[in-house]
């Protein structure tokens, strides 16, 4: 009998465990609709948007002005959105293809160690700073690195018409022909 007891009472301690674990279903269904964002979605939420700061975020740090006209335009949205909308421009690439894009971040370099072709980027931070993702693009004009560019770190805002290209059999995003607020 006691242990049919304690059975039962084990039974409801787990079912009470899964029920408080499920009342934030409403939070849950929020964040699982805002995951099946479409582009148009996207474009229609490009306005300005409140974020809680905690400690020093992305949305605290002073990016320069760039006057440009994007139809995707990452600079007005909360640090969670861009986060999310870069991501989803890197793993759904095509419908974004030809859309101009302006964003805010870091301004970072990589140089391939194999071709050393040097590529550069705009790093974009999640709301906690723990997490990146990085924009590239290809400055239109004439420039040499380093002498016409940023430092690693520094703030930049970009803007440019978001493409696909391959190397090697990879396929990358970038901005092309970009304009920089330095």
């Amino acid at each position: 009998m006691k242990k049919a007891i304690i059975a039962i009472i084990s039974f409801l301690i787990v079912l009470s465990l899964f029920a408080g674990c499920s009342g934030n279903s409403q939070s849950e269904n929020k964040a699982a609709q805002g995951s099946k964002l479409t582009i148009n979605d996207i474009l229609a939420s490009s306005q300005a948007q409140e974020t809680t700061v905690l400690g020093t975020s992305p949305d605290s740090l002073d990016y320069p002005e760039l006057d440009y006209t994007a139809e995707v335009d990452l600079t007005v949205l909360n640090s969670n959105m861009v986060y999310s909308t870069v991501y989803n421009m890197v793993n759904s690439s095509e419908d974004y293809l030809d859309k101009t894009v302006k964003a805010s971040g870091t301004f970072d370099v990589y140089t391939d160690p194999n071709t050393g072709q040097m590529y550069y980027a705009c790093l974009i931070a999640d709301a906690a700073a723990c997490c990146s993702q990085g924009l590239e693009f290809s400055w239109k004009g004439d420039h040499k690195y380093p002498q016409d560019y940023l430092q690693v770190g520094d703030p930049i805002t970009v803007g440019g018409v978001f493409e696909t290209y391959e190397e090697d059999g990879v396929r990358y995003c970038r901005l092309k022909d970009a304009q920089l607020a330095l």
